[in-house]
């Protein structure tokens, strides 16, 4: 239940490479964390331009060395450090080569745990 969210300013890439990058990253996660690709969500949000500040330095645009995309990955937890290394690894290289934005991605991993996620009409637990 890999879900990747990304907020991020205006890319200089086109939307359609933004959309084949996230399909790409949804199957390169789930190859990565073991699971169906079907399982793996992302999500786009793009930022206003000018609001995203490092500092007093704001940006209108993506830069290269600057403002990287800001991504949280939920996972369902159980994964090992490696895994969890991996997982995060190939997820932003993914988004680094789609974007063209080389080594500028920003990601954190959160573990939703046992009993604390609801997906369709149940509570999922860990088996």
């Amino acid at each position: 239940m890999p879900i990747l969210s990304i907020r991020a300013l205006p890319q200089k890439v086109s939307d359609e490479k933004i959309k084949s990058t996230l399909k790409k990253v949804c199957i390169k996660i789930s190859e990565a964390y073991g699971c169906e690709q079907s399982q793996v969500w992302a999500t786009w949000n793009e930022i206003q331009p000018g609001f995203y500040c490092e500092g007093s330095n704001s940006s209108d645009i993506q830069t290269d060395k600057s403002h990287p995309p800001i991504c949280e990955l939920v996972c369902f937890e159980g994964k090992s450090k490696d895994q969890i290394e991996s997982v995060l690894k190939i997820a932003a290289s993914t988004l680094s080569s789609g974007l063209e934005i080389p080594n500028n991605i920003f990601i954190t991993y959160r573990e939703a745990k046992s009993g604390e996620v609801i997906a369709g009409n149940g509570i999922v637990r860990r088996s």
